[in-house]
């Protein structure tokens, strides 16, 4: 079941600009998000299962399907703003 989160969170990420960029000419594969904390409570990113790119407004995103291993979550990255969002959470 999925439920619909849209909270802003704390993330400990990995920004590696070396590399030839993303494979969609994005220049942004090395975004890579380790670990977040939401609601008090430290999540440890154990596999990225599914990336991809939307806006909102003028604002790129980039979207990260992530698991902790038990659950299933989609975390947004704000290019514009610099800031990272809870989406969803599939238990």
């Amino acid at each position: 079941m999925t439920t619909e989160i849209k909270e802003s969170i704390k993330v400990m990420a990995i920004f590696d600009s070396g590399g030839s960029g993303g494979s969609d000419g994005s220049g942004d594969s090395g975004v890579k998000p380790v670990r977040f904390k939401w609601r008090g409570r430290v999540y440890p990113v154990k596999e990225i299962t599914y990336r991809w790119h939307s806006n909102l407004g003028a604002a790129p995103l980039i979207h990260f399907s992530v698991s902790d291993g038990a659950t299933l979550f989609e975390i947004t990255y704000n290019k514009s703003t610099l800031g990272w969002a809870i989406e969803n959470v599939e238990a």
